[in-house]
């Protein structure tokens, strides 16, 4: 199994890597993609991957964080993209629910680190709340610079957004959220092909049921993929494969170490 979109990085899992990773090989988590926030988190995730195997990392910034998009922040991120265990671009996006920067710095700087991905040949892992329109907006003029990829990280749009993005070759990433009994996120998933689906924890946050509200850890891979077996009526060897086929295809430079490390 693999966990697509975590941040081992964060005070609440970074004394605690080599125990987690660990225990991950040992319960069956193949890899963890350690995704990117800011110009500290970019680093420390190129590092971690650098030092474990099973680690993957992005470079991007968060909409959160676009304010601080400068010249230096783009340097670094075009040393680390090339790296080759640098996966994608993201988490980049839109976040209109806490406002942390303002919308339209946010939007030029999600535009602008489309473009670069598309320079760098990585996929795009995205970030967005309460701010779907614009973001499709985004995506469309920038169709040009999509040519590896886009990952809808935590989706949390409508079912006729996602048939419209999934008619895109989008894919989703899909996290603790669908285990709550008040998210009624089945309808929404069952819009995506299951050949466009990933699983993840968005670790330590978004913890599933029945470990709502504790600090969340790759570890409950498991429980996301036994519930999109449930969503998508198979069982879960069959919705493991699947998901591991599906982010292997997204993310060839992790299939390509995979082999070389016959992993």
């Amino acid at each position: 199994m693999i966990d697509s979109h975590l941040h081992l990085d964060d005070p609440k899992l970074r004394d605690r890597t080599d125990e987690i990773l660990l225990d991950c090989e040992q319960q069956g988590i193949e890899f963890v993609i350690n995704n990117s926030c800011d110009f500290n988190s970019m680093k420390e995730g190129v590092r971690l991957a650098e030092k474990y195997d099973r680690v993957f990392a992005t470079v991007g910034m968060h909409p959160h964080d676009s304010k601080n998009f400068d010249e230096t922040f783009v340097a670094e991120m075009t040393k680390l993209a090339a790296h080759p265990k640098t996966v994608a671009v993201g988490e980049i996006g839109l976040d209109y629910f806490y406002d942390l920067s303002d919308r339209q710095t946010q939007r030029d700087v999600f535009a602008a680190q489309i473009e670069l991905a598309d320079k760098y040949a990585l996929p795009v892992t995205l970030h967005v709340r309460d701010a779907y329109g614009d973001a499709w907006d985004i995506l469309r003029a920038q169709k040009k610079h999509l040519n590896n990829g886009v990952l809808w990280h935590c989706f949390g749009g409508s079912a006729e957004f996602a048939r419209q993005a999934a008619k895109e070759g989008h894919y989703f990433a899909f996290g603790g959220a669908v285990t709550f009994k008040n998210a009624r996120k089945e309808e929404v998933i069952r819009q995506v092909p299951f050949d466009r689906v990933l699983s993840e924890t968005d670790s330590p946050y978004m913890s599933p049921e029945p470990l709502r509200g504790r600090v969340n850890t790759p570890l409950n891979v498991p429980i996301i993929v036994a519930k999109l077996a449930e969503v998508y009526q198979t069982d879960v060897a069959a919705a493991e494969a699947q998901i591991r086929s599906n982010t292997l295809r997204l993310f060839p430079k992790i299939a390509k170490f995979a082999a070389e490390k016959r992993l």
